[in-house]
């Protein structure tokens, strides 16, 4: 029986192979999950703060800074969650050498 996270990364696949698929050297700290994890709530704390604290009478192009502060924030959730060693250090384009 698979689980959860095998699951999730059977759907999440495609994300995920372009950041994993490489035979180049890298770099991963533990703490690069860490900090991927931080940046990724706040830029989720930022998109629904934009949402929340905007008032509603203005134009709906302010939805634009939102989705993409949100869409980024949900990937670095993914890839923290989901991803290999490889993806994270890939993510933050950490070589070795």
């Amino acid at each position: 029986m698979s689980s959860l996270k095998d699951l999730a990364r059977k759907v999440c696949a495609p994300l995920l192979n372009p950041l994993e698929n490489s035979d180049a050297p890298y770099h991963y700290t533990p703490k690069s999950r860490g900090i991927l994890v931080v940046m990724s709530v706040l830029f989720l704390g930022l998109a629904i703060g934009l949402a929340v604290f905007l008032p509603s009478g203005i134009e709906r192009t302010f939805l634009i800074p939102v989705s993409v502060f949100g869409l980024i924030g949900l990937f670095g959730l993914l890839v923290a969650w989901l991803g290999s060693e490889r993806a994270i250090a890939r993510l933050w384009n950490s070589k070795q050498g």
